[in-house]
């Protein structure tokens, strides 16, 4: 598990160094593709405010020349004003419409793709196979679900707009200081290269800084959904100090990392300010004498100083959109990441679903490890058994033996490395997964419930159950009374993961959420392990009657639920060393007859 969680480290670090490539680039206005409408109304619109803002400096110039300095008609000069303030007027309520317009829009498309891109990463999650969960960090995992997306919300939303704003700016601003006059232009050229190389010192360090700061925030976002999954462990052993301690001296150095990374953004838009302040200083003085020489007019000279500040403008854009991109580039890579990961179990070319199942399950000499199992160690090995449809199979053995590995393949969540598992004499390989799980009803010990209420808890596997049929499975396996005897009876809410409900509760809302699936395959793994004994007894008739007409494995460490199953199949090491009925294998004075005689004891 080191090892995987080392290379994912190294990954993240190889993203967060390098900026935002073309390829993820183009990949991410992917999503923006089914909005591409909206999204060229925007740049329209964007184009047309920006024209309109570009006009406001010309018609001060027209103002001060043409009017404010012809005094030989004062009323002359009144209307002209007056028109050039209505003209000016009318440029600004244009430009606040085509503004508030190309906002409306920019939301619209950023949102829309930021939602096309939450669920497809939450579709592809649920897709994954185990073993990604096995290796992978619940933290991580959030955190690419979650703050990854969140952190690309600028890009996808403003970025484009803002982009061609700035550039359509700069652009008309250069042309227009140099169409007032080239000397002045020429006098505050100098802030170029200066700029040029506070840019490249800017990606130096701010790529440096935003990648140290990725990288600790991911591991915080760990840390807490780690402790947050634990809190009951870490009550217990009362490291409640200790992991706070620990906390805080990451989120200490978290915020070091923040402060680095400001302070270098925060280093470089000042200095953009200061030479934008410098270059004004030599424009006025410089173009002040050119005044008083009468070589530009006082509105060429006002204009061309309004014109400069609208120069700098775009740069300060330019400078916070690419420091955007800084801190959004390797989320970006990370998203994409998870979306390319490929499911290790997934449908081959060619495969066919399964037809109503009859449950016949057979596994042919089958081995196999985990991704985090060393070479060399086998979690089954060779193991092979034949199962017939509507049996009862238990498996038993000490903790680690292989029994859950094996419903986990049954159930498709892994394929064997070597062998072959059947189900009714088809190849599970050649099979769609879905159409196996369908007809499948799986009970853990970890008893997970969903948010809302016992009926809606109850009909997971079934949405399309009444109620009436799901009251007629509880009554039918002995939990009518149970569900009935809650605060709402079925109605009644359940917690974050049925924190709201007893342990033996939650445990029996699982196994009649089994039966109202209606499987064909039925897998209890450790299934009433959470039970009272009083409580086992009133389900163990009922248990009987619905394990009539389907196969069902049995995992448990209470010997009395498994005594009545047709075959008892005894794992040590992960292999079957045993198998037979109950009676016939404690005859035989083996493994089985050594746990039986330890369960009577206790």
């Amino acid at each position: 598990m080191a090892s995987h969680d080392q290379q994912a480290l190294a990954l993240e670090e190889e993203f967060a160094q390098r900026p935002m490539s073309r390829a993820t680039f183009a990949r991410l206005y992917r999503y923006v593709r089914p909005y591409r409408r909206l999204f060229i109304l925007n740049l329209v619109l964007t184009l047309l405010a920006t024209a309109a803002q570009l006009a406001g400096p010309r018609l001060i110039q027209i103002g001060i020349d043409r009017h404010l300095a012809s005094f030989g008609s004062s009323e002359a000069a009144a209307r002209g004003i007056l028109a050039v303030s209505a003209v000016y007027f009318a440029f600004l309520l244009a430009g606040w419409v085509l503004s508030a317009g190309q906002v409306k829009t920019a939301i619209a498309v950023g949102q829309g793709a930021m939602n096309d891109l939450r669920m497809a990463v939450f579709e592809h999650i649920q897709t994954l196979s185990l073993n990604y969960f096995d290796r992978t960090h619940q933290g991580r995992i959030l955190s690419r679900a979650d703050t990854d997306i969140d952190a690309l919300d600028r890009v996808l939303t403003w970025g484009a707009n803002q982009l061609l704003s700035s550039v359509i700016t700069l652009a008309g601003v250069v042309v227009l200081l140099l169409d007032y006059d080239p000397r002045l232009f020429l006098a505050v050229s100098f802030v170029i290269p200066l700029l040029a190389l506070a840019t490249r010192e800017f990606h130096r360090r701010g790529m440096e800084a935003y990648r140290r700061m990725r990288e600790l925030a991911s591991r915080l976002t760990s840390t807490v959904a780690e402790n947050i999954s634990g809190v009951r462990v870490v009550q217990a052993f009362g490291r409640e100090d200790l992991n706070l301690s620990s906390f805080r001296t990451l989120h200490d150095e978290y915020g070091d990392r923040v402060l680095v990374a400001a302070r270098v953004f925060h280093t470089y838009m000042p200095f953009v300010y200061l030479i934008s302040g410098l270059a004004t200083a030599v424009v006025l003085g410089y173009g002040g004498k050119l005044a008083m020489e009468r070589e530009v007019t006082v509105g060429e000279l006002a204009a061309f100083v309004l014109y400069l500040g609208m120069f700098f403008g775009p740069i300060h854009t330019m400078g916070d959109l690419y420091n955007s991109l800084l801190s959004t580039a390797a989320c970006a890579e990370r998203v994409f990441q998870l979306l390319d990961t490929q499911p290790q179990v997934r449908d081959r070319e060619g495969a066919r679903p399964l037809p109503e199942l009859q449950g016949r399950v057979e596994f042919d000499s089958v081995d196999f490890r985990y991704d985090s199992t060393p070479e060399g160690t086998w979690i089954l090995k060779g193991v092979s058994l034949d199962v017939e449809a509507g049996q009862t199979i238990a498996l038993v053995g000490e903790t680690g033996s292989g029994k859950t590995t094996i419903v986990s393949l049954l159930a498709r969540f892994y394929e064997p490395q070597l062998g072959v598992i059947r189900v009714d004499g088809m190849d599970l390989r050649e099979t769609q997964a879905q159409s196996l799980h369908r007809q499948l009803g799986i009970v853990t010990q970890d008893n997970f419930l969903f948010t809302g209420t016992v009926m809606e808890n109850l009909k997971f596997g079934r949405p399309n159950a009444s109620d009436e049929e799901v009251v007629r499975e509880a009554a039918a396996l002995g939990t009518d009374a149970v569900f009935r005897g809650l605060k709402d009876g079925y109605e009644t809410k359940v917690g974050e993961r049925g924190a709201n409900l007893s342990a033996g509760e939650r445990q029996l809302i699982c196994l009649t959420r089994a039966m109202v699936a209606r499987p064909r395959i039925l897998i209890l793994d450790e299934a009433t392990s959470a039970v009272d004994p009083q409580s086992e007894r009133v389900i163990q008739h009922a248990l009987q009657t619905l394990f009539a007409g389907r196969t069902t494995f049995v995992i448990a460490h209470r010997l009395s639920t498994v005594r009545h199953a047709d075959q008892i199949l005894v794992l040590s090491g992960g292999s079957v060393v045993e198998r037979g009925r109950h009676e016939e294998l404690v005859a035989a004075g083996g493994a089985y007859a050594r746990l039986h005689e330890e369960f009577v004891r206790r």
